[in-house]
C-alpha cells in the first residue's frame, strides 16, 4: 500500500452499480458531481487533498467520489449548471450537500458528520 499522501485520493465512478456498491461502507461520501465539459468542476483534487491531509486516519473515515452526471442517472437532477455540487452521504443516505466551490463550508460539513476514529 502506498503511503498516504500518495495513495490516490479520489474514487473516479464508472457505473451506477459502482457508486452504490461504493457508498455501503461506514465512511463519509464526499460526491462531487461534475459534468465533463465543466473547467471549474474538474480542477477540484488539490482543495480534496487539503482538507483530507488535515485529518486523522482520513483514508478510514472519508471518502471522495467523482461522477459525472451523466453516468448516475439517479443523481443528475442535482447537477444543472456549470458550478460544481457536492452530496455527503453516510451510507446510501443523503445527508448534506454544498453548491461551488466553497471551501469553508465544505470543511465545517465533513467536520460535522465524519465518522469518530472509533467507529467500527
Amino acid at each position: 500500500m502506498p503511503p498516504k499522501k500518495q495513495q490516490e485520493l479520489q474514487i473516479t465512478i464508472r457505473s451506477q452499480d459502482q457508486f452504490y456498491e461504493i457508498l455501503n461502507g461506514k465512511k463519509l461520501s464526499i460526491v462531487d458531481i461534475h459534468l465533463t465539459w465543466c473547467g471549474p468542476c474538474t480542477l477540484l483534487s488539490s482543495t480534496f487533498r487539503s482538507i483530507a491531509m488535515k485529518i486523522e486516519e482520513w483514508d478510514s473515515r472519508l471518502q471522495f467520489l467523482v461522477v459525472d452526471s451523466s453516468i448516475v442517472p439517479d443523481i443528475s437532477h442535482h447537477q444543472n449548471s456549470c458550478k460544481p455540487k457536492f452530496l455527503f452521504y453516510l451510507g446510501q443516505k443523503l445527508i448534506g450537500e454544498v453548491s461551488g466551490v466553497n471551501v469553508p463550508k465544505l470543511q465545517q460539513m465533513i467536520n460535522r458528520y465524519i465518522p469518530g476514529l472509533d467507529s467500527e
